[in-house]
């Protein structure tokens, strides 16, 4: 057995609140998902194009999404597969989504605030 399977074995015997203190929560600025991610139970974060926090964790999706990618090229060649503008359709009910606008209309308000003030 080389390094990689019993690194790999190791992970694997983890259990969930270790593997979160060894791979803890990521913001990464599309979807992704990665072959050599699957086992960490990494949880991802990313902004949407309609401004929306997007929260998945990348062993339950990529669960999901593997049949489907095993067959495509790209998975195939490269072992990796990402969306920039949004989550897949198919895995969305897995994720958490939170509204962002509230958050930048309430921001901009207090900003307006702020700037009559000094007028």
């Amino acid at each position: 057995m080389n390094n990689q399977e019993l690194l790999q074995q190791a992970i694997a015997n983890l259990s969930t609140e270790q593997l979160a203190l060894i791979y803890p929560q990521i913001q990464r600025a599309n979807f992704v998902v990665r072959k050599n991610w699957l086992g960490r139970n990494q949880i991802i974060t990313f902004i949407n194009n309609k401004n929306q926090r997007v929260t998945y964790n990348h062993d339950e999706v990529l669960n999901v999404m593997l049949p489907k990618l095993s067959i495509m090229p790209c998975w195939i060649k490269r072992q990796y597969w990402s969306q920039s503008t949004d989550m897949p359709s198919n895995v969305r009910h897995l994720a958490t989504i939170e509204n962002l606008e509230v958050e930048i209309n309430e921001n901009s308000k207090e900003f307006q605030d702020a700037e009559a003030s000094l007028t």
